[in-house]
C-alpha cells in the first residue's frame, strides 16, 4: 500500500503509529476508512465494520483535519454495504473465483464478507491499478474461473479514455465474471470539481474525471458486457436505516432529476456463461 501502510483489521499491539504520507486519490482511502468507523459507533449502523476504528487507531494523522457530514459518512456505509452484498452473493454462487479488489486502500472488504469455496483474493492498490491499463500486466494475473472486480468509488477519479480501456481490458483478459463500481452523472462531475466541491475530498488535492450519464452506453465498450443492476444512491437498499432527517432527504433527492442520478450502484457481467469457464 501507498506509503508503507500495512495494516490488519485485527488488534496487534503495536506502540508505534504508523505515518500517513498522502496525496490525491490516494489520500481519499482515509475518508472511506473514518466513514466506516463513524458508522460502527453509531446506535444503528448501515455497514458496521467493527474493524474500521481499530485501523484508524493504528495510523498517525489527525482525523479532524479530514471534515465531512455525517450524512456524508452514512452515504459513504451505504455504498460500502451494497458493495459487500454483491460480493458476498458473487462468492456464495461462483466457486473458484478470484477478486480482484482495485484501489483497495485500508478497506478490509476481506474480513467483512462470506467467501466462497476456493475463493482467490488480490488487493490492488493506485499505483498496480495504473498498471493494469497495460495488456501485458494483466495477463499476469492468472485465473481459469470466474472474476469478481470490485472497483467501489475508483472509476470517477481516472480519465474517461483510462477507464474505457481499463473495462474492456477486464473483459478481452477473463473468461467471464461481473464488473462492480460507482458512477456520477456529468451534472454532479461538474458541480464536484465546481461551485460544490466535498470538502474533505477537496483537501486531498483528488479531483473527479469520468461521469456516466447512461450506465448502458457501457455495454458499447465489448459484445459480452452487460450492465444487470443500477441502483441510484438516493434509492438504495439500505437508506431505511438512515435517521429520518437523512431519509428525508434522500427521498426529496430520489424525486428531482437529475439530482436521483447523481451517484448510482453498477454491476455489470461480462464473458461466456457456459461451462467453458468453470
Amino acid at each position: 500500500m501507498d506509503a508503507g501502510i500495512s495494516l490488519s483489521g485485527e488488534p496487534h499491539g503495536l506502540t508505534t503509529k504508523a505515518k500517513v504520507d498522502l496525496n490525491g486519490v490516494a489520500k481519499t482511502l482515509l475518508i472511506t476508512l473514518i466513514a466506516r468507523a463513524y458508522d460502527f459507533s453509531v446506535p444503528r449502523p448501515i455497514l458496521g465494520d467493527p474493524y474500521a476504528q481499530d485501523i484508524l487507531d493504528q495510523l498517525d494523522f489527525d482525523v479532524g483535519k479530514m471534515t465531512m457530514t455525517p450524512f456524508q459518512m452514512a452515504c459513504i456505509a451505504l455504498r460500502t454495504s451494497r458493495f459487500d452484498r454483491w460480493t458476498s452473493n458473487f462468492l456464495q454462487h461462483n466457486p473458484n473465483t478470484t477478486v480482484l479488489h482495485l484501489a483497495c486502500g485500508l478497506d478490509n472488504r476481506m474480513d467483512r464478507v462470506k467467501w466462497g469455496e476456493n475463493t482467490r483474493w488480490v488487493d490492488i492498490d493506485l499505483p498496480e491499478v495504473i498498471a493494469l491499463r497495460r495488456k501485458d500486466r494483466m495477463y499476469e494475473i492468472s485465473t481459469d474461473g470466474p472474476v469478481l472486480v470490485v472497483m467501489e468509488g475508483l472509476l470517477c477519479y481516472l480519465p474517461e479514455d483510462d477507464v474505457k480501456r481499463l473495462l474492456q481490458r477486464m473483459c478481452q483478459t477473463f473468461c467471464r465474471g461481473e464488473l462492480l463500481f460507482e458512477c456520477i452523472n456529468s451534472m454532479t462531475l461538474q458541480a464536484l470539481n465546481g461551485t460544490k466541491p466535498i470538502q474533505s475530498i477537496s483537501g486531498t488535492g483528488a479531483e473527479f474525471h469520468s461521469c456516466v450519464d447512461d450506465p448502458k452506453t457501457l455495454e458499447l465498450l465489448h459484445p459480452g458486457l452487460k450492465l444487470v443492476e443500477s441502483i441510484r444512491l438516493a434509492e438504495a437498499p439500505g437508506v431505511e436505516m438512515f435517521p429520518l432527517g437523512f431519509r428525508g432527504l434522500m427521498y426529496l433527492r430520489s424525486w428531482i432529476p437529475g439530482v436521483r442520478d447523481a451517484a448510482r450502484f453498477l454491476r455489470f457481467q461480462f464473458g461466456e456463461t457456459s461451462e467453458t469457464c468453470k
